[in-house]
């Protein structure tokens, strides 16, 4: 494949959560950004092209434990999302995750990362496939409502936080009572890890299973193919 000698100009620093927001609520496709712990900028030219955040959801814990049972808190982090510029050109998601990664081995305690494909898009997490993370399996995932405007919703914390009715069971009907006119979406969530720690890594393969391929769309290049 030919080398993308952009990436040699490119770097990556933690920024501000505000910042971070900016950004991925103008450019990520779900238009949301959850409560993060840490943020990094990644920077080609002095300009900002690209943002990964990392956090915890109220499941995190209990997906990671599932898999690593005696994994300690602080050895672990959640990426939710991640938008990189075109401007970048390809195998950046690639390069930019292993300056993440030297980054959280250098100053944190963290051993393993994990993240979601799917959820929105019915992608089975090429991306991640391709960049060395291993696969733990997939579940239906009928917790995003797409509205008109083309805006992901998440109707599953309306839903815990008492926004919705009792009476109204119907996820189409909970979306609509949200968010309007728009449609569920029907797809899977693809549970990925990437292990820092070698020892992890090597503890883990033996536990993950083979990739899909079952994906109608994915991402190449921070473009979604068909």
């Amino acid at each position: 494949m030919e080398k993308n000698e952009q990436l040699k100009d490119v770097f990556v620093r933690v920024i501000d959560s505000k910042t971070a927001k900016r950004f991925t609520v103008k450019n990520h496709y779900m238009k949301t950004f959850p409560i993060p712990e840490v943020c990094f900028g990644v920077f080609y030219e002095k300009n900002l092209c690209g943002v990964i955040s990392f956090g915890y959801s109220p499941f995190t814990e209990k997906k990671i434990k599932k898999i690593i049972p005696n994994i300690n808190k602080g050895e672990y982090i959640e990426m939710q999302r991640m938008h990189l510029l075109d401007v970048l050109g390809h195998n950046a998601e690639s390069f930019v995750l292993g300056k993440v990664y030297s980054l959280f081995k250098k100053n944190t305690k963290i051993k393993v990362i994990l993240t979601h494909a799917g959820g929105c898009k019915n992608d089975c997490g090429i991306i991640y496939q391709s960049s060395g993370w291993l696969y733990f399996g997939k579940q239906v995932c009928e917790d995003f409502y797409l509205t008109e405007k083309g805006e992901y919703k998440n109707i599953v914390s309306p839903m815990r936080f008492g926004r919705v009715p009792k009476e109204i069971k119907d996820k189409q009907k909970i979306g609509e009572y949200l968010f309007g006119k728009g449609e569920l979406v029907k797809a899977h969530r693809y549970l990925y890890l990437y292990p820092i720690n070698k020892g992890i890594r090597s503890y883990l393969e033996k536990k993950s299973i083979d990739y899909p391929k079952d994906s109608s769309i994915f991402r190449r290049n921070q473009e979604w193919v068909k």
